[in-house]
């Protein structure tokens, strides 16, 4: 006899984890949950009691002190710890994406620096600290298959496109998933921080990365080569990326990447994107 459906336990399925714009609670509730602790236990570790640390979690903005208590009890490294700083701060403004565009192809001397680099063999792009693309030379449009010039270059990094362009797109993803979360963090209330989220948080690769690991990273180390297959011959090609600013601001950014002898893995042994979701990021951003 079958069992009667009112007494039958309730199917539970799983949700999605969603990646969603980083804030000062949900890192601290993140952070809290990696080590596995209770709010209970997490007191053990900094003394802050569960009431108060579910209220910073859901949104209360603690003391400098507190914060530090945190940061020093849950032992996090120093870009975490950047971080979670850069959360108790206010957000930062950040101009539309139009405008700053605008701005550098108005520009006679940031066209001409990119001309320049041009017939040094130097690819190079203005972007804004979220990636959008304002201006890139030709040196740079033919190198990267896909990429328009008025894109955002982490929502091209997880289109099918890069995949087959980057010889360990990976790492490549890990570490745009990493840097991407510290600078949505400090320009957070930002439209372009909200639109980066609509379109991105929609992707599952995107999700999967993002929730795959708490990780953070700032900047890049100029000695992590990018490694990539020439659109033109199908030959691995290395490159040196740099990321500088080019005006007072911290709104516009030059990224130039000049070509090195090629010492990326073996081409022809692609790996899996979750083989390298907890590796140590070594790329894009």
């Amino acid at each position: 006899m079958s069992q009667n459906p009112a007494h039958r336990s309730p199917i539970t399925r799983r949700r999605r984890p969603h990646a969603r714009i980083p804030t000062f609670g949900s890192i601290c509730r993140l952070i809290r949950e990696d080590l596995g602790l209770s709010l209970v236990k997490a007191y053990t570790r900094h003394g802050i009691a569960k009431s108060t640390l579910a209220d910073i979690e859901n949104g209360f903005l603690p003391t400098l002190e507190t914060v530090d208590r945190i940061i020093a009890g849950y032992e996090v490294d120093p870009l975490m710890a950047r971080h979670l700083r850069e959360l108790l701060a206010p957000a930062e403004d950040l101009p539309p994406t139009d405008n700053l565009r605008q701005c550098v192809r108005e520009r006679t001397a940031a066209v001409v620096h990119l001309r320049d680099l041009d017939d040094r063999g130097v690819l190079a792009a203005y972007i804004d600290p979220l990636w959008n693309m304002l201006a890139c030379n030709e040196s740079f449009r033919a190198a990267v298959p896909g990429l328009t010039e008025n894109e955002q270059i982490h929502t091209w990094l997880f289109s099918p496109p890069a995949r087959n362009y980057f010889l360990d797109w990976p790492s490549e993803a890990t570490h745009a998933v990493a840097s991407s979360k510290t600078i949505l963090g400090r320009y957070r209330d930002s439209t372009q921080a909200q639109d980066f989220m609509q379109i991105l948080g929609q992707n599952p690769e995107f999700v999967d990365f993002w929730t795959a690991s708490i990780r953070v990273a700032y900047g890049r180390n100029t000695g992590d080569l990018v490694h990539v297959r020439d659109p033109a011959t199908g030959e691995p090609v290395s490159y040196s990326l740099s990321i500088s600013n080019v005006t007072q601001t911290e709104h516009v950014l030059l990224v130039t990447a000049i070509r090195k002898p090629y010492s990326g893995p073996a081409p022809d042994h692609p790996r899996h994107p979750r083989d390298t979701l907890h590796d140590t990021p070594i790329a894009f951003g």
